[in-house]
């Protein structure tokens, strides 16, 4: 929730701040949270400046004040994973008949000059509009799927007041010309990035996944984000197809990509995915994969111990047929998490909030781990300051209204 005033101050029945919190794993992710019971939030130009009990805390003499009754406040969540660009699919794809099937609804759509700009450009508005409403601070957006969206979907997001992080995902097996910078970004974000070289501070490379882009790109990828400190995403164990066909070469998925995109002398791995991430030296410290619904508690060590973080969409997995990432055995193997909705073209809205609602309904997750998932914890697999994920003197004055279901 943002409120557009130059000073203001709300009250809720608790505010959970975080103040002190750290990106948690394993049975930190359980601990209880610091809570101010009866507490009040005081902003000033957009930053907080205060907050506690309400008995103990004086108020502005020009500072009106927000009941907002009986919520629990958090501070502005992070959906750390979300396809921006895909907006404008909306109830366009084909749901619960698996992964294969939802590509192939969705590839005749995709935006290679068959789609008005205009459509693309009012969706993305309307979706970071939405994600403000939302009380969203920060977005890991995934970009590249059209010229010039990069810089247009920076502008909405600051515009609406929320943080972003670009990943310009490398896509395909035709690999750059040279190793230079300018040849290495994926070309849809090209001219944006010499168009406004600002914009390299909040972009980064990023992987596609493991069956559509060559392992070159996706090395040299890891690599430049490593050299530079940036964080490195790709899709990684999404679907029981994308395991099929990295193992035995075969399979709805691989036909779909025979058809366009895999080289005639491609080969499968032979490989589960997570086994062939590790072999191009893509996971580790500063990855942020996303989806693993299909990776085994074995797996989930293997994960963990590279210090890899993980992004699950459980309702976009759920909507797609694809299966469920196993939360717990990721929970108890240490693995870092945090939540996305992955985007409007596999999921109903934008409210990364409602990620958590699932995962309590259907995984019987406590609260306590979920708001450090929607918090602290994406703030780190986004490789962002300590100032975002937390409601401290300072911090951007932005704050959810956790789901009636989760509040303390």
């Amino acid at each position: 929730m943002q409120i557009q005033k130059t000073s203001f101050a709300v009250k809720a029945r608790s505010i959970l701040p975080l103040a002190d919190e750290q990106a948690a794993r394993g049975a930190q992710l359980f601990a209880r949270l610091k809570s101010i019971d009866n507490g009040v939030l005081i902003v000033h130009e957009g930053r907080v400046v205060a907050l506690g009990k309400a008995r103990e805390i004086s108020l502005p003499a020009d500072c009106q004040l927000t009941d907002l009754g009986a919520v629990s406040l958090i501070p502005g969540t992070i959906n750390a994973h979300t396809h921006l660009d895909l907006s404008y699919l909306a109830g366009k794809t084909t749901w619960r008949q698996g992964f294969s099937a939802w590509l192939k609804s969705m590839i005749p759509l995709l935006p290679r000059g068959q789609i008005a700009q205009e459509t693309l450009v009012q969706a993305i508005h309307k979706a970071c509009q939405s994600l403000a409403a939302y009380g969203t601070s920060h977005v890991g957006n995934i970009a590249g799927s059209a010229d010039h969206l990069l810089a247009l979907t920076d502008t909405y997001a600051q515009e609406a007041g929320f943080g972003i992080s670009h990943f310009c995902e490398c896509f395909g097996f035709t690999n750059p010309p040279d190793s230079t910078e300018e040849h290495f970004w994926p070309p849809f974000v090209r001219r944006d990035l010499q168009e406004q070289p600002e914009l390299t501070a909040r972009a980064a490379p990023a992987g596609h996944a493991l069956y559509s882009t060559s392992a070159e790109k996706l090395m040299q990828a890891k690599q430049f984000c490593r050299k530079r400190s940036r964080v490195f995403s790709l899709h990684l164990a999404e679907s029981p197809e994308e395991t099929e066909m990295l193992t035995l070469g075969r399979g709805s998925l691989y036909e779909i990509f025979r058809q366009s995109v895999l080289p005639e002398t491609w080969q499968a791995p032979g490989k589960r995915p997570l086994a062939y991430a590790c072999q191009l030296g893509l996971l580790g410290a500063g990855t942020l994969a996303v989806h693993g619904v299909d990776l085994t508690s074995q797996e989930a060590q293997v994960l963990a111990a590279s210090g890899t973080a993980l992004c699950l969409c459980p309702r976009s997995n759920e909507h797609l047929a694809v299966g469920s990432a196993d939360v717990k055995t990721l929970m108890s193997e240490n693995v870092l998490l945090c939540l996305g909705t992955d985007g409007l073209s596999s999921n109903t809205d934008l409210d990364v909030c409602q990620e958590a609602l699932y995962l309590h309904e259907h995984a019987d997750i406590p609260v306590e781990a979920l708001v450090r998932m929607l918090t602290v914890n994406a703030a780190r697999a986004l490789g962002l300051g300590k100032q975002v994920g937390r409601l401290i003197p300072g911090s951007p004055a932005v704050f959810s209204i956790l789901p009636q279901e989760l509040r303390f």
